[in-house]
């Protein structure tokens, strides 16, 4: 690949090329080229237009050429290797321009190159890079989306990696779960790497999952993070730790009252999923909707106890349907009724409580349709009902013949008794 040198500065050329200049152009030449110029350092010189002054400091100077390139360098002059070249050319120096020729080229490409690098920069560090303590938060904060949540932490000896590896991948490739492990996850250059940990497990992890072995017990850190775990479980009273026998072994005194599960246990005990469930229980209840339930069936509860006569203010009679509609009418009223207090005694102009004050009126007018259609179903109801007139009487004259068989049924058993103790 051949280079235009004409678009490389002179000062652009590397160290050996500027010793092989300096060790050709420093000696003095006695013979001066066809146009007269001297063929070393000084024909250079006036070449350049170098003042006087620069050049009684040059002919003191143990080595002038290296101080006129050096002095280039910093007047930035746009002097190009193609123009170094040309000079050559005026004082004869054509052994320079052969000598020079493949080495000119090389240090073009190499220049060129440095200059395609620094037109693309990297990105300022700004306050986001505090949030990054993942190799996930570095994706994903590339692609403009929050920090990477995780669905437990894996807390685990150095010695039982091979388990943790058969782990990994059975949640994350068969269970679909997303676990962050210390040295899988975090990135390298974070300050205080306990305290990204601690971080982790307390804002990004729902969980943290513990394997136990006695390998894991002669951690001192292992410790150290098992007990801020179980502190971060009593504070936000949340299930934080999840404990996995892998080996047998005494169990540490935070772990004794906690529910482990074992890897070694045989029969109907399903370790992977029993985990699964453990990890993807949800931390927290939606109190809402309980609420929300909560108030469904105390609203059908109310309609229950009207229908079913167990309210106190509904009376017991033919007309319980008319009347369970009035008490519902009723108790509607009084809730809207006080609404609209409550706003007039706000703000009676507000676009708000004049929609209440209309409502109001809605209301009243209906309740006034339900009452006289409640009226027509009684009056219905009461026409349809049996008479009295076709009731049969009551029949007292049958009153002394019922007196005297209850006598003779007296007696009788008077008799049977005496006989019996006789």
């Amino acid at each position: 690949m051949t280079v235009d040198l004409s678009t490389v500065p002179l000062v652009g050329i590397s160290a050996v090329s500027k010793q092989i200049i300096t060790a050709m152009l420093n000696p003095k030449k006695v013979l001066s080229s066809d146009n007269g110029l001297p063929r070393d350092w000084r024909g250079l010189a006036h070449l350049l237009e170098l003042n006087g002054e620069i050049m009684s400091l040059l002919v003191s100077h143990s080595d002038p050429t290296t101080y006129m390139l050096t002095m280039l360098e910093k007047n930035k002059k746009n002097i190009t290797i193609k123009n170094f070249q040309t000079m050559m050319e005026e004082m004869d120096r054509w052994d320079i321009i052969d000598d020079t020729e493949a080495i000119f080229q090389n240090d073009a490409v190499k220049y060129l190159e440095q200059q395609q690098r620094a037109q693309v920069s990297a990105d300022l560090i700004d306050s986001v890079d505090q949030e990054v303590l993942t190799l996930g938060d570095v994706h994903r904060l590339s692609q403009g989306l929050e920090t990477q949540y995780y669905d437990a932490f894996l807390l685990y000896a150095d010695e039982d990696v091979s388990f943790v590896n058969e782990m990994v991948q059975k949640l994350e490739a068969e269970y679909k779960l997303k676990l962050c492990l210390k040295d899988r996850d975090l990135v390298g250059g974070v300050a205080f790497e306990h305290e990204a940990v601690m971080k982790l497990i307390s804002e990004r992890c729902n969980r943290l999952l513990i394997i136990i072995s006695p390998n894991f017990l002669k951690s001192s850190a292992n410790k150290f993070f098992l007990n801020y775990a179980q502190a971060l479980s009593i504070e936000k009273r949340q299930r934080k730790l999840i404990p996995c026998i892998y080996e047998s072994c005494e169990l540490p005194f935070q772990l004794k009252y906690i529910s482990t599960l074992d890897y070694n246990r045989r029969g109907l005990y399903n370790f992977w999923d029993k985990l699964h469930d453990s990890i993807k229980t949800s931390n927290s209840i939606n109190t809402n909707n309980i609420t929300q339930r909560r108030n469904t069936t105390k609203e059908v509860t109310e309609v229950k106890d009207i229908l079913f006569d167990k309210h106190d203010n509904i009376p017991q009679n033919s007309q319980k349907t008319n009347e369970t509609s009035k008490y519902l009418q009723q108790k509607n009223k009084k809730y809207t009724i006080a609404k609209i207090n409550d706003a007039k005694a706000l703000n009676v102009d507000s676009k708000k409580n004049k929609t209440l004050l209309r409502w109001e009126k809605i209301t009243n007018w209906k309740m006034k349709q339900t009452k006289q259609s409640g009226q027509l179903i009684t009056e219905t109801a009461i026409q349809n009902l049996p008479s009295v007139d076709n009731l049969d009487s009551l029949d007292l004259s049958n009153t002394d013949i019922y007196e005297n068989k209850k006598k003779n049924l007296f007696s009788k058993f008077t008799k049977k008794k005496i006989g019996i103790k006789a």
